[in-house]
């Protein structure tokens, strides 16, 4: 009895060993359509003297079926010869009247402006794959330019694939510019 309970503990152990197994071997079933979450706001200050800036970083998980996220030099050609951009930043500033984020436009400024570009994450010619991550862009402001010391500011954020399709949208926590 005690050797029938032993094979059958060692048959159930190796059953579940079998099913971790090959439970990695099959790939996530991501959507193709990239897929953001958890943006982190961080900033730093760079420099010294009249050359100070301050240096934000964004940090977002993502996760993409096929796994076409990121360009390369080569990649800026065709429905990116105009518009070379696949990470798309909208800053919010707090409004104290209104209590509520409101989107920050100034007049010198282009739109769009803090949109950027960032690389691709995996290798020229890899085959498609789902891909899943952490992707960090950061964009370096002068003091003072655009946002003032003490405004609290956010950005809303997405991303594009190399198909063009547009991730949702999340938004990052607010710092207090110092």
């Amino acid at each position: 009895m005690r050797t029938l309970f032993y094979s059958l503990r060692l048959a159930g152990l190796l059953a579940v060993a079998a099913g971790a197994v090959s439970s990695c071997l099959n790939p996530p079933d991501y959507s193709t359509t990239p897929s953001i979450d958890d943006a982190q706001l961080t900033s730093t200050r760079l420099g010294t003297g009249g050359a100070r800036r301050d240096s934000m970083i964004i940090a977002l998980t993502y996760q993409d079926g096929n796994g076409d996220l990121g360009l390369s030099d080569a990649d800026i050609a065709g429905p990116f010869a105009s518009n070379p951009q696949n990470y798309f930043l909208q800053p919010q500033l707090y409004d104290i009247s209104s209590k509520q984020f409101v989107d920050f436009t100034n007049s010198t400024i282009p739109l769009g402006r803090y949109n950027g570009r960032y690389p691709r994450i995996t290798a020229d010619g890899t085959k498609e794959a789902p891909v899943k991550g952490t992707l960090q862009y950061g964009q370096a402001f002068l003091l003072g330019s655009p946002f003032l010391p003490g405004q609290e500011v956010r950005f809303v954020v997405s991303i594009q694939d190399r198909a063009l399709n547009r991730s949702n949208v999340v938004t990052t926590n607010s710092i207090i510019i110092p």
